[in-house]
């Protein structure tokens, strides 16, 4: 009888967990290309969704999922995740006017909301952003009775409440709005587009282009994680899509285990710098520096061609070091067959593309591209949406978007902390006065941040935090906020390959059946060259786009050289094996190249030369020798 019990649980979970979804799908698609609901009535629907859709998929003991008395407390959880959303839009005007003066049934839905969201994210995010989120809220009770600088006048729970839950400093803030606006629809795209077969249109694209080159599979893999990362942004989701299918074929031309699992997860991170999707966190940005999301996209173009570039020449040199080959040609598809009959799928893309450069928002540009994929998919007989695959596409999609749209309201409560107590300008000018005012020191004392704030937390909500406590303090030494805030973004995605919390990594380890920690060491590696990229663009800001050409494609020049001298160094190999030497002055030319400037760009080019003259010098005496034996 138990066992029947939990088979109906189970099953229940399963369907319940599905027609949530799709009706949470189609809602939040409704609502974004219609726009006739207020904002405050659909992000509590949408967090309702959000919420409800997380305790029925993940259970309170998630290693008893068939538990029927556990499944009665989940729902215990939903019907009060449902009873926040109908209480504001049954009592809407009132509600939204009566901010600073909450009743009693205010303050109730408020500690209420603010429990559903933390045991939301303990089962979804896990426990480190719950912690901080917690350590916060402390903080808020608490921190009147703090040394200064830390300290803060104290508040009552009457004005807590009304941050955290009626007003736009906290659960239905900035991160939230933009999930809503903008991610989900970007998830929901990447949901419908894969389905669809861009998936597999990137992966025999990439196939063609670059599986005869040395390493050839390793070099697909960089490429089809770049085309994906525009469409998804996500690290894990990426190295889960695409490394099932080139870490196999890693593999089998020669990259060890951990090796083939470390490529594939680094070059999916860098999805979330790729224009024009990036990662959840672009769209947040966007809004907090108040720009325009095509400005945004334009000025991580080059950091992101530069990142993938980085690693392309990593895995060459790789390659040559242990004598791998590319792929054999009876495996390489011909990219004009690939072409011809696959290009319609690439419309959609292009859709999104114009219509971001035409100046729509990307809610309407994402939803054009939606449409355009299901239409497109009726006119091709392989990879064609059936209602069927309709469905499992708005499942998929709200699936897809649940952790981080618990994070973002997570991250909401966060920062309505910190307006409310004034910790962000407390930290800067911490940071401050440990720098001594100098942009030298600061600049790593930022990047340990980024990166210890990224272990265990998604990206978005990694930039959300440090947007809010640390950028400010870059933008007080002189840099420019966009510089900033790219700085701390690119470092939080850097974490999805840093050990020990290193998720694509573990990812890529698990499809490599590999060790994980041994996989997440040698990711770090191969994303090495590409930690240099945000300290180059702090200190140029051409890099970003911003200036004349006639400063652009200089910047540009130095960087590809920096990052060539670099990849050489990590790996020990340029036209032969590196000596300790060859790779310090390597490392060197690579460091003097990060700020533009007479002086240290003659260093570099001197160090540069002296390597390439010392690895002729070797080569030929090599070659000698073998001429003479």
């Amino acid at each position: 009888m138990g066992g029947e019990a939990e088979t109906s649980s189970l099953k229940f979970r399963r369907i319940a967990g599905r027609w949530i979804a799709i009706l949470f799908s189609i809602f939040v698609i409704y609502s974004m290309a219609t726009l006739n609901i207020e904002e405050m009535k659909q992000l509590s629907v949408f967090l309702s969704f959000s919420l409800t859709l997380i305790f029925i998929r993940h259970p309170i003991v998630a290693g008893k999922p068939g538990s029927l008395p556990l499944l009665l407390v989940d729902l215990l959880f939903c019907v009060f995740a449902v009873a926040m959303s109908v209480y504001i839009w049954m009592d809407y005007w009132n509600f939204i006017f009566r901010v600073g003066i909450p009743t009693n049934l205010d303050s109730f839905f408020s500690f209420t909301t603010v429990l559903l969201v933390f045991e939301a994210t303990r089962r979804s995010v896990g426990w480190p952003m719950l912690i901080i989120a917690i350590v916060f809220l402390l903080y808020t009770f608490f921190g009147q009775f703090l040394p200064e600088p830390l300290s803060h006048r104290g508040y009552d729970l009457s004005r807590i409440t009304t941050t955290f839950f009626m007003t736009k400093n906290g659960i239905f803030g900035v991160p939230l709005k933009v999930m809503t606006h903008f991610i989900f629809l970007f998830v929901a795209f990447g949901a419908f587009y894969g389905i669809a077969g861009g998936t597999q249109f990137f992966t025999d694209l990439a196939t063609a282009c670059f599986g005869k080159l040395r390493g050839g599979p390793a070099k697909v893999a960089i490429a089809v994680s770049g085309m994906m990362g525009t469409i998804s942004g996500s690290a894990v989701a990426n190295t889960v899509t695409t490394g099932t299918l080139t870490i196999p074929l890693m593999k089998r031309i020669g990259f060890e285990k951990h090796v083939a699992g470390a490529v594939e997860a680094t070059a999916s991170t860098g999805g979330a710098l790729m224009p024009p999707v990036m990662g959840a966190a672009a769209f947040v940005m966007a809004e907090f520096l108040g720009i325009p999301y095509i400005s945004l996209c334009k000025a991580a173009l080059i950091p992101a061609l530069l990142y993938y570039f980085a690693i392309f020449v990593i895995v060459h040199f790789y390659s040559l070091k242990i004598g791998l080959k590319g792929l054999p040609s009876s495996e390489i598809p011909s990219l004009w067959k690939v072409l011809a009959g696959n290009w319609i799928i690439a419309i959609p893309l292009i859709i999104l593309i114009i219509t971001l450069i035409l100046g729509y928002s990307p809610r309407v540009a994402v939803l054009y591209a939606i449409a355009a994929t299901v239409v497109i998919s009726a006119v091709r007989r392989t990879n064609r949406m059936t209602f069927r695959k309709i469905l499992d596409a708005l499942a998929e999609s709200a699936e897809n978007s649940i952790m981080i749209a618990c994070a973002c309201a997570a991250a909401g409560i966060v920062i309505g902390i910190v307006l409310m107590t004034g910790i962000g300008t407390k930290i800067t000018t911490l940071v401050a006065n440990i720098s001594a005012g100098s942009l030298f020191l600061a600049l790593p004392i930022v990047m340990l941040a980024s990166l210890l704030f990224g272990m265990g937390l998604p990206t978005v909500v990694c930039y959300v935090l440090l947007a809010a406590t640390v950028a400010p303090s870059l933008v007080q030494l002189d840099v420019l906020p966009l510089a900033a805030h790219m700085f701390i973004y690119y470092f939080g995605m850097l974490c999805m390959v840093t050990p020990p919390v290193s998720f694509a990594a573990y990812a890529g380890a698990a499809i490599a059946d590999a060790d994980p920690m041994k996989t997440g060491w040698s990711a770090w590696t191969f994303a090495l060259a590409g930690f240099l990229l945000p300290y180059m663009f702090i200190y140029d800001n051409a890099l970003l786009m911003i200036g004349p050409w006639q400063k652009i494609v200089p910047a540009i020049l130095t960087s590809v050289i920096g990052i060539v001298c670099l990849g050489s160094a990590v790996i020990g190999f340029l036209l032969d094996r590196l000596s300790f030497l060859e790779r310090v002055l390597l490392f060197t030319s690579a460091i003097m190249l990060i700020k533009p400037g007479f002086v240290t760009d003659v260093v570099g080019a001197a160090c540069i030369g002296l390597v390439v003259v010392m690895q002729f010098r070797k080569t030929r005496v090599r070659g000698l020798t073998k001429a003479g034996a």
